[in-house]
């Protein structure tokens, strides 16, 4: 194993709060994009090279922030990533841009519908209409709204709105939009839809199709479940696998569900935290067996006393037992509040990142670059 760490520049910095992998500047290698919040004025983006040297940092706005997010897709298809960023500020006024870096332009921006609406709260991309450009899924939970909760799609092409979907239960706090993915679970060549709605009586998780618009398959959990959502292929030519988390005051848990119909596969917990599991995930071939693991964080989660501390767990996709755990190293660490994976050289393993942004340690922030050992 092989660890690695990039640090923030100042105290307090939130370096690391949304962490990123992609081929940003077009020269064949993957770069880390890494998003600090906590500036004397708005938030940053910061650009590293596959060898963790400093390319670039990219002031976000000019106003408080309250949260970013930051996913890469290759929007214009030119060979090259974009990187598209969600942020909501302090007065709940959001925006998402997707910036070329290798451009230095902002090729789509997109802005708050609605007056306090947390416009950008949380991003997806994916082909929804199926004109080969992937498309850009934006989340606006509503929270001081009563959370009845919005999701846009917009067109990768030309930033048009393609859809609008709205909360489906008739009562507030649903917050409908808090969690997002984008996925083909029936092979038709457009990616379906997903959005969680954890506040509801039984939290819901809807998965709409983004070309049509058509609820296809509604799930159903405890209170708080979809929480977070993410999906992905586990095995080549596998079937895309969705998992959601549940947060629950009892312990938090992930359920995984097998697409097309979305029957239940397994479902695991945490032997160590309560609140907190699952609500950072990725999914990634870190030991390059050719089999996804499942990456999920408890940022929040205490260790040996140290409140906030944050751990790290790894799991076998195959049976769901635990590979690897690993912990913040001081209180108040966060260490998990942000997950990324993917290769940072020509080989053909993935590298993990993760993100301990410190902020309540008021430190400065560090991301810490994994690389396993192959099987």
């Amino acid at each position: 194993m092989k660890i690695r760490k990039i640090q923030g520049e100042k105290n307090h910095d939130a370096f690391g709060y949304s962490t990123a992998i992609g081929d940003v500047n077009g020269d064949g290698q993957n770069e880390i994009i890494v998003v600090t919040t906590n500036q004397p004025v708005g938030g940053s983006l910061k650009i590293y090279n596959h060898k963790l040297k400093h390319l670039k940092s990219l002031p976000l706005s000019k106003k408080k922030v309250n949260t970013i997010r930051i996913i890469t897709k290759d929007i214009n298809r030119d060979q090259i990533d974009e990187i598209i960023v969600g942020i909501t500020y302090q007065d709940l006024s959001g925006e998402v841009k997707v910036f070329s870096y290798k451009m230095n332009k902002i090729l789509l921006h997109l802005k708050s519908v609605e007056e306090f609406d947390a416009f950008g709260f949380t991003i997806a991309s994916g082909d929804v209409d199926g004109d080969g450009i992937p498309d850009i899924i934006v989340g606006a939970p509503q929270p001081i709204q009563d959370g009845r909760g919005k999701v846009y799609v917009y067109s990768g092409k030309d930033g048009s709105l393609i859809r609008k979907f709205s909360s489906r239960v008739p009562r507030g706090n649903s917050d409908f939009g808090t969690s997002l993915a984008a996925a083909d679970f029936n092979g038709d060549g457009e990616d379906e839809i997903i959005i969680g709605s954890p506040g509801n009586p039984e939290g819901e998780v809807y998965i709409y199709s983004g070309n049509h618009g058509w609820l296809m398959y509604k799930l159903t959990g405890d209170p708080g479940f979809g929480i977070n959502v993410h999906v992905d292929q586990l095995e080549e030519n596998g079937l895309p696998i969705l998992f959601v988390t549940t947060k629950d005051l009892e312990g938090n848990r992930i359920s995984a569900y097998q697409s097309p119909y979305f029957y239940p596969l397994f479902e695991f917990d945490n032997d160590e935290v309560d609140i907190g599991f699952g609500e950072t995930m990725a999914t990634g071939d870190l030991d390059g067996d050719g089999k996804k693991e499942i990456i999920v964080g408890a940022f929040d989660s205490p260790h040996k006393r140290k409140k906030y501390a944050g751990q790290v767990n790894i799991y076998s996709s195959e049976d769901g037992s635990l590979l690897h755990r690993w912990y913040g190293i001081e209180e108040k660490d966060q260490f998990g509040f942000s997950l990324a994976v993917g290769k940072l050289s020509a080989n053909q393993k993935d590298n993990l990142l993760i993100g301990a942004p410190r902020e309540i340690l008021k430190k400065k922030g560090i991301v810490y670059i994994v690389s396993l050992d192959q099987k």
